[in-house]
């Protein structure tokens, strides 16, 4: 059956900051993210394709986002020649600018999360945070399936046995009870009742950073997580202009990347390297 499928990846830190910790902090620290791309599942074969064919002509054995931004490893190409460099940035943009890829998820300010929910929740916080951004991104993920009249699956990066669990125990969760968000505050985002739920998503697995569509969210997930820096993101302009960010595909404001809890001073980031 036809169906969409949601390749998950995370974005620094998990967990909530802790009290007193303020920035100036390193991105990966001052955010989290899950998120990455939803695709329709007849067209994982042949992106899978591409994207193998992409890391055969380059000779690297992956795709990984902080190695070739770093030019790391065998993407040290990259800070050494000019025109590989240009021609490879060309042929990636191709690969990612593909129609049946969309890219969506749910970034947080970890700062802005400790500070308006931590003495809420002292005990719970620590995963609290991570189950949140799955939740929202989930969800959002469903009413947007929904609208194309199809059901989803969710494959995440697998990171460790116990987050593994909890990303599992997420699932299960909305397909028993839903978001369980408040009613109240929640109420402006219209959020999936867990009977749509239940009667939208299908299954949840693992897989590792050799899946090509992971590769791809990891790609994906990086230029959202970096929005909130406010600084000039070529990745994130292509996607934009592309129309290919979960925004674009909907009149539906529910229906789009969640930002949450960039408030007060933590609208803007301050590196480290500044101070």
């Amino acid at each position: 059956m036809e169906h969409l499928i949601f390749f998950m990846d995370d974005f620094g830190t998990r967990t909530m900051c802790k009290p007193g910790v303020e920035q100036p902090l390193p991105l990966t620290e001052f955010s989290f993210g899950l998120g990455g791309i939803i695709v329709p599942s007849e067209s994982v074969g042949e992106l899978s394709e591409a994207v193998l064919a992409f890391c055969g002509r380059w000779e690297v054995p992956e795709l990984h986002g902080s190695k070739i931004r770093g030019g790391k490893g065998k993407f040290g190409f990259l800070k050494t020649d000019d025109a590989a460099r240009d021609r490879f940035f060309s042929e990636l943009d191709d690969l990612i600018s593909d129609p049946r890829i969309t890219a969506h998820g749910c970034i947080i300010c970890r700062l802005g999360y400790r500070d308006r929910y931590f003495e809420k929740h002292p005990v719970a916080s620590r995963w609290q945070m991570s189950r949140t951004a799955f939740d929202i991104s989930v969800e959002r993920a469903a009413k947007y399936a929904r609208t194309m009249g199809r059901r989803m699956s969710v494959v995440y990066e697998r990171t460790g046995k116990a987050e593994d669990r909890l990303i599992e125990s997420y699932f299960k969760g909305l397909l028993a009870t839903g978001t369980e968000f408040d009613s109240q505050t929640s109420a402006v985002h219209a959020p999936l009742q867990q009977s749509e739920l239940a009667e939208t998503l299908m299954t949840i697995w693992p897989d590792g950073k050799n899946n090509p569509m992971l590769q791809l969210a990891d790609l994906v997930l990086h230029p959202l997580c970096n929005q909130p820096t406010k600084r000039p993101d070529r990745a994130y302009e292509r996607l934009l202009a592309s129309e290919q960010i979960i925004d674009c595909k909907s009149d539906d404001p529910t229906i789009a990347v969640k930002y949450s809890c960039y408030d007060g001073s933590y609208q803007e980031w301050i590196s480290p390297k500044n101070t």
